[in-house]
């Protein structure tokens, strides 16, 4: 049997068995802790680096999804009404974040756009963060903050603290500021 095989006997056994209205992503956490709590005793190196990166691609997936997921830069050009490469200059100037799959397709996330516009607030924390690094802002947007009361900087730009988000940007990264 391939590891393609598995992988889709996987995805078939979560889409049956899950209950209902849990995450295939919050299964294949639980899993891959489960293995990692199991093996760590006996683990190689190579088994290791492969837990990481799963560890990593569920991460990744989360935060993809996160707020109602992505959208190609079609959509996008649609929804702000402009051509696609008023959205390619959007994304090369920090006006919105957009990150690329493996195919080099850009994914825009759908909670950085409200009414037809991007969301006031994501271009000037954008700006205000030091990494270019588009997981890295991701990561800034969705994450809860202890700086923050244990908010998101993304939940204060949906209620329009648009100072504190950008604050929150300018401290990001930087030793100990969470």
């Amino acid at each position: 049997m391939t590891v393609g095989a598995i992988v889709e006997q996987i995805e078939e056994l979560i889409k049956t068995q899950a209950p209902k209205g849990t995450s295939p992503l919050k299964v294949l956490e639980k899993a891959v802790q489960s293995f990692l709590a199991k093996e760590s005793n006996r683990i190689g190196q190579n088994e290791a680096k492969a837990a990481l990166l799963a560890r990593g691609a569920l991460v990744r997936a989360k935060l993809e999804q996160a707020d109602g997921g992505a959208v190609s830069g079609e959509a996008v050009a649609d929804l702000l009404g402009m051509k696609r490469q008023g959205v390619d200059y959007l994304r090369k100037t920090k006006g919105v974040l957009a990150w690329r799959r493996t195919r080099g397709k850009w994914h825009y996330p759908v909670w950085q756009f409200s009414d037809g516009q991007v969301r006031p607030g994501i271009r000037e924390c954008l700006k205000a963060l030091p990494n270019d690094d588009s997981w890295s802002q991701m990561i800034f947007f969705l994450s809860a903050r202890q700086s923050l009361n244990g908010k998101r900087p993304l939940d204060l730009l949906y209620k329009g603290e648009i100072d504190k988000a950008v604050a929150a940007a300018k401290r990001h990264d930087r030793h100990g500021a969470h």
